[in-house]
């Protein structure tokens, strides 16, 4: 669970998580800190002491989402790792589905798509179009089997997982991308999974700038991928 600026809800936030985590056995949560310049280090801090069995903490400098995920994921030991944000727009309870779907599909990735058929998001209109245009230019430049590769829940087989993050250069944004690219070129069977997406303020604050950096940082993506190809 990769975090930025979330004190005032990440103790209520992990808690909820906990408790859909305990319905599956023994587990790990692994909450990363990205640098926040809030009370979030001191609330994770806390709740590692509170749940010391189940919570590893990790504190680093801001360096982004991509490699909060990334540390996060080198600290896992699981058979399985799941990212999901720390917002909980997208809540917990899916995370039981995704390990349902992964049983029953044989799969070595569940990975969630708000723009699957059954998904439920409720997002403006101009988010949507920003979203269609972002998968039309990654099925152009990738190919992937999966209509959306930035929702951030995910569910991935650790030692594949990790064979795909030695691939990957992304510090971002786009590691989700580069990683699912990484997967599929290791053969992983990856299975598409619908999501129940909570409305957030967020999601009306993607202006022109940030939608020409995220197309610049996929151009790079493409390039670094077709470069180590």
């Amino acid at each position: 669970m990769p975090l930025y600026n979330e004190g005032a809800h990440i103790t209520s936030n992990v808690e909820q998580t906990l408790s859909v985590l305990r319905m599956l056995g023994p587990f790990e949560m692994i909450l990363v800190n990205d640098g926040s310049s809030d009370n979030s280090g001191e609330e994770i801090a806390r709740l590692a002491e509170k749940f010391p069995d189940e919570i590893i903490p990790l504190q680093l400098p801001r360096s982004g989402k991509g490699e909060a995920l990334r540390r996060g994921a080198l600290a896992a030991q699981g058979e399985f790792v799941v990212f999901i944000d720390a917002d909980l727009d997208l809540p917990p309870e899916q995370i039981l589905f995704f390990v349902a779907i992964q049983r029953v599909k044989k799969a070595d990735a569940v990975i969630g798509s708000k723009m699957h058929p059954d998904s439920t998001v409720d997002y403006p209109l101009t988010r949507r179009i920003y979203s269609l245009g972002y998968f039309c230019l990654v099925k152009l430049l990738f190919g992937l089997p999966v209509r959306d590769t930035q929702t951030g829940l995910k569910l991935v087989r650790r030692d594949l997982l990790l064979r795909a993050l030695e691939k990957t250069e992304g510090r971002g944004f786009t590691l989700d991308l580069e990683l699912l690219v990484r997967l599929v070129q290791l053969g992983a069977v990856m299975v598409e999974a619908p999501v129940v997406v909570q409305h957030s303020f967020k999601f009306g604050g993607i202006g022109l700038p940030v939608v020409w950096q995220i197309f610049c940082d996929t151009w790079r993506t493409w390039r670094r991928v077709q470069q180590r190809d």
